[in-house]
């Protein structure tokens, strides 16, 4: 039972590769206990286990649809086939971590666009859904990977989505956790625990963020009275991470800290961890074109190569903006000194890679979440003001 997801997805699964098989005598049962971690068999196979039909019988499943639906991705699911299927995985694999690599597997392949949701039709200031399936970036891939992790059939998969979306579950623009470092992983603490610094022989470098959310939501002329906030956090620099490896579990929360110095950093993008054969260190993210999965350590390698063209860019950046700068100083000696309406705007610096923050899964955090909103977890709510 325990290695039965692993049967689902293999794991180098790329969304247009054909599973590969098992060998298998015929007329033998594939027992769920002789499966390895890096071997697949087929959907047909895994319907002939007696344990699995038990499962289907209960569920009132028809074994060709559930076929269909192991063999499918699930950004090409609909929401009765989500429904249908997480109840199936929850009754085969008990262990959350496993249901968080087996469902962050079936998403690789699913296409990316940034800016996907919001809270259309409880608000309307981002008039986008509050939920996307066959698209994702890399906060709503990973949002929607733990939320389905952590639910068995469609209706709590949606209500946990929101508690894991907005602070303490009430929707609104203002309570969205936008802020990674400040919000998100915050807000989730009964989820993934910050584990950044505390890893034996690997050293983080600890940082000091303003946010400033008053400036982030005045385009919507709301949350002006929000004060800014001075945040102290921490990641660990590209030079520690090797030596990070090997604290790391599948299922696990990653920050990809970009910025414009060591100093001033931010998290520009997420994604989670699975570990492999050979206890090989994976990053499955949500990225341009597509989901993806490949060693953090090539990830970071890749990063830090494109560190060197971001490092010229910014040279040429820094220059024209002295000469954008002169330009505007000449402006306002001709308007005594005040701004003047042909100003030109300064060109932004382009992020480079430093780091990692890490975050382990809590393995009880359903039961964690129980504890804040009540047996009937996940509370979700929504204010009419």
């Amino acid at each position: 039972m325990k290695y039965f997801l692993l049967l689902l997805v293999p794991l180098f699964f790329i969304s247009c590769s054909k599973p590969i098989k098992k060998e298998v005598e015929k007329k033998e049962e594939v027992t769920i206990e002789e499966i390895e971690l890096n071997k697949i068999t087929e959907a047909e196979e895994i319907l002939e286990n007696e344990e699995v039909k038990q499962i289907v019988e209960e569920l009132k499943i028809e074994p060709k649809e559930l076929e269909e639906l192991i063999e499918k991705p699930m950004y090409e699911f609909t929401p009765q086939e989500i429904d249908e299927y997480l109840k199936f995985i929850h009754k085969l694999e008990p262990y959350l971590r496993k249901r968080v690599d087996h469902i962050a597997r079936k998403f690789i392949g699913q296409n990316y666009e940034i800016y996907l949701l919001g809270e259309f039709p409880f608000e309307i200031y981002d008039p986008q859904p509050l939920y996307s399936i066959d698209k994702s970036d890399c906060v709503v891939f990973s949002e929607h990977v733990y939320a389905m992790a952590l639910s068995d059939n469609w209706k709590k998969f949606f209500a946990m989505l929101q508690r894991i979306r907005y602070k303490d579950g009430v929707i609104g623009l203002l309570t969205r956790n936008h802020y990674t470092e400040a919000d998100w992983t915050v807000n989730n603490s009964w989820l993934i625990k910050n584990i950044t610094d505390s890893l034996p022989g690997v050293k983080s470098k600890q940082v000091t963020t303003k946010i400033d959310r008053a400036k982030f939501f005045s385009k919507w002329g709301i949350g002006q009275d929000i004060p800014v906030q001075e945040l102290n956090w921490s990641y660990i620099p590209a030079s520690e991470v090797p030596k990070a490896l090997k604290y790391l579990k599948t299922g696990d929360f990653v920050n990809v800290v970009r910025g414009y110095s060591p100093d001033d950093v931010f998290v520009g993008h997420v994604g989670i961890i699975s570990v492999g054969e050979n206890n090989v260190v994976y990053l499955i993210h949500s990225t341009e074109p597509e989901v993806k999965i490949e060693p953090l350590l090539d990830y970071m390698k890749r990063s830090l190569e494109l560190n060197k063209v971001r490092i010229k860019e910014n040279e040429k950046i820094a220059r024209k903006n002295i000469e954008i700068m002169k330009y505007n100083e000449k402006l306002r000696s001709q308007n005594n000194g005040n701004p003047h309406p042909d100003e030109k705007k300064l060109l932004s610096l382009k992020p480079i890679f430093y780091g990692f923050g890490f975050f382990e899964l809590q393995e009880n955090a359903l039961e964690n979440l129980k504890k804040i909103d009540g047996p009937n977890a996940p509370k979700v709510t929504i204010y009419g003001e």
